[in-house]
């Protein structure tokens, strides 16, 4: 699955962010065993790079698997980290997971610096076939995947300009949104 999956969106996301990514510090939310981290650092090793996720099975893997790594177990929706922490946030493949996105997005935002980016890789009910039983049971298994236009819509309500969009998976699938948090935006939290 590392190959033939996640592993294109993993340096789809990397390739993207290269301009953004020549020092500072990122945040891998949904991190699982802590891969893109880890090749973030391989081709960056100047960054601070830590990775949140909610399952503490997945943060074992990376501490055993990965070089040492930041790790903390959370949740997207409560970020334990303080305002403005991050010049980058990632997430690849878990914002369909997140239970409550706008809170997530205005966490995200929260812990961007003023310029940040957040560069988001998942699903979008937009890339599932048109075929209708395909289509009924696809949208059932990511029950939180969204059209674009509403990522962009909540995306934009928690204060997130988008900036960039293109398709991770090999050019033809998986949306990557990229979002900025406006410079001149010197404010915490918007709600």
């Amino acid at each position: 699955m590392q190959v033939v999956f996640f592993g294109p969106i993993q340096r789809a996301v990397s390739a993207t962010l290269a301009s953004r990514l020549a020092s500072g510090k990122l945040l891998d939310i949904g991190t699982g065993t802590g891969r893109l981290l880890e090749l973030l650092g391989q081709e960056r090793p100047q960054l601070a790079l830590f990775g949140l996720d909610r399952s503490a099975g997945m943060l074992n893997a990376a501490r055993q698997a990965r070089a040492p790594l930041n790790l903390v177990r959370g949740a997207a929706e409560a970020l334990p980290f303080p305002n403005e922490s991050f010049d980058v946030v990632t997430s690849t493949l878990s914002f369909h997971h997140w239970s409550d996105q706008p809170e997530a997005l205005s966490e995200v935002r929260r812990v961007l610096r003023p310029g940040g980016a957040f560069a988001l890789a998942d699903v979008s009910i937009d890339d599932l076939p048109r075929w209708k039983p395909v289509r009924v049971v696809a949208r059932h298994m990511v029950a939180h995947g969204l059209p674009l236009n509403e990522r962009h819509r909540l995306l934009e309500g928690a204060g997130l300009q988008v900036v960039d969009e293109r398709r991770a998976f090999h050019g033809r699938w998986i949306p990557l949104t990229v979002a900025e948090r406006c410079r001149g935006d010197t404010g915490g939290a918007l709600r």
